[in-house]
């Protein structure tokens, strides 16, 4: 999977495009975690 990436896209890009998908995925990560923490802190009180 790695290596067609490598192929389509330049090293620049594709580099590029790696932390755009982390950040997405730690930020879509984050989100979950801050929600599920709030609905954890209303059931306790």
């Amino acid at each position: 999977m790695l290596w067609i990436y490598q192929k389509l896209f330049p090293k620049k890009y594709y580099i590029g495009i790696f932390r755009g998908i982390t950040f997405t995925f730690s930020c879509l990560f984050l989100f979950l975690a801050a929600g599920i923490w709030f609905v954890d802190w209303n059931k306790l009180f």
